[in-house]
């Protein structure tokens, strides 16, 4: 059986694999960001990482970070400790439902103690790894704003992200990308441009009866046009290094906000379906 001890012994394993330098080093973050804001000057770090999206409104876009393997051997040692903090707050309610019991059978009470459940690895529900590590663009904190056309510029942690939806968590309303999406990497010393969101062409009419080849609420989802040579850049960083996104397909993945279900339009040379199948065509060439 997995007992206590077990638990004692992978949770040190996990610690050492994870210690911090010093004792006084920060917590671990999985994400760190911060908006970068509106102004006549920009003064961008080059030893930070950027990503910069531009929107036709004020809109937000929720972006997941892909583990690396410090990010799962740290993620592994946070779910150990909450899982050992849930065994003793487990052990406490025993105790008490002991003592519970022992009162009822004295007094022969109208209604009995109910016997707390014991949480197991296979039951021990926590957080998941993308509510942990991600970054939201949008609503407000906008880079630019002229005439309609919206930028966002963010200061994140470098790594590998997947678009996870038109969202903001805060607020759990909008569309997830969860039955296809893309991935792409941000680059320490660099903006990454994403290109630029507008309305999908391919479902901006409505489909002939009982045609189920794409989702009806595909509409929902905003169109993206990677950056090109031609987008045009501010030039308020324009002597900051900055590259195109690279995107890659990316697989389903589970609303795990609990919101409209949908998939990022069909990206050339990138993404697209048949029917609800994924299409990497970078893979396919």
């Amino acid at each position: 059986s997995y007992t206590m001890k077990s638990h004692l012994i992978l949770l040190s394993a996990v610690t050492a694999l994870c210690a911090p330098a010093s004792a006084k080093e920060a917590n671990y973050v999985f994400v760190s960001e911060q908006a970068v804001k509106d102004a006549p000057v920009v003064k961008l770090d080059r030893t930070k990482a950027y990503v910069l999206i531009r929107t036709p409104f004020a809109m937000a876009m929720n972006f997941t970070k892909l583990p690396t393997m410090q990010d799962e051997a740290e993620y592994e040692k946070q779910k150990v400790e909450a899982f050992i903090k849930a065994l003793k707050k487990h052990a406490k309610a025993v105790s008490r439902y002991k003592t519970d019991m022992e009162l009822f059978k004295r007094t022969k009470g109208p209604k009995a103690p109910t016997a707390p459940i014991e949480p197991t690895r296979e039951t021990f529900e926590f957080t998941s790894f993308e509510t942990l590590a991600n970054f939201t663009t949008g609503m407000r904190k906008r880079f630019s704003n002229e005439k309609g056309n919206d930028a966002y510029l963010h200061e994140v942690t470098p790594g590998t992200y997947r678009i996870y939806g038109q969202v903001d968590p805060l607020l759990a309303f909008g569309v997830c990308y969860c039955m296809g999406s893309v991935t792409f990497e941000v680059e320490a010393g660099k903006v990454t441009d994403l290109g630029t969101l507008g309305p999908d062409p391919d479902n901006s009419e409505l489909r002939e009866k009982g045609d189920g080849s794409s989702p009806q609420f595909g509409a929902q989802a905003m169109a993206l046009t990677p950056a090109s040579d031609a987008t045009a850049v501010d030039a308020r960083i324009a002597s900051f290094p900055l590259i195109k996104a690279n995107f890659r397909a990316a697989g389903k993945t589970a609303n795990r906000l609990g919101i409209g279900i949908s998939r990022i339009p069909r990206i050339k040379g990138v993404i697209d379906y048949d029917r609800d199948r994924i299409i990497d065509l970078r893979a396919v060439r």
